[in-house]
């Protein structure tokens, strides 16, 4: 008896072969961009307050984000057991120093005794203020679901950028560049 035509070597590989590459082609290119928080931009950031562990003014320093008004906010959603953000410090960090007029980066860990954030961020040398988030409220609020979480609010208070995963800083310093010639 013979085979049907599709299951002989000239129709299902190159079949094979088709479904593979539209795999890879949208797991490149749709896979990022679900899920990247597209609901938040434009709208009100949510507001949180947070006590500062690392880099703040005092030990009892507390950060509400609705006092920052008039300033771009980097948000980063990290913790120290996590790869990739330790990646995102480093830029971060430099964006922090760089822009530390106009810019107010907030590193907010989660679900994290306070003084395990505040030793990693001593130990890294890193310059911006570290919020702890110990129970997550502030992560839940953003829909933090993956770390690190990367958040940009622009001077009104709206969400202009939201990326889970690593954000290089050519595309952080590019979004700050677009929000400076907004106002």
């Amino acid at each position: 008896m013979a085979q049907p035509e599709f299951f002989s070597g000239k129709t299902l590989y190159p079949f094979i072969g088709a479904l593979l590459a539209l795999s890879a082609l949208f797991g490149l290119v749709v896979m990022p961009r679900l899920g990247q928080g597209s609901h938040f931009l434009d709208k009100p950031a949510p507001d949180f307050e947070l006590p500062v562990v690392a880099n703040g003014a005092s030990s009892e320093a507390r950060v509400k984000l609705s006092q920052l008004h008039d300033k771009v906010v980097i948000l980063d959603f990290w913790a120290t057991w996590c790869g990739p953000c330790a990646q995102q410090a480093p830029i971060l960090d430099r964006l922090a120093r760089r822009y530390d007029q106009e810019v107010v980066v907030l590193g907010i860990n989660v679900g994290e005794a306070p003084h395990v954030a505040a030793s990693y961020a001593r130990a890294k040398g890193l310059s911006y203020p570290i919020l702890a988030d110990p129970e997550g409220a502030a992560q839940q609020v953003y829909e933090a679901t993956a770390l690190p979480t990367v958040v940009v609010i622009d001077r009104k208070g709206n969400i202009a950028s939201f990326n889970r995963g690593v954000v290089r800083q050519a595309e952080l310093e590019r979004t700050l560049r677009e929000l400076r010639e907004r106002s």
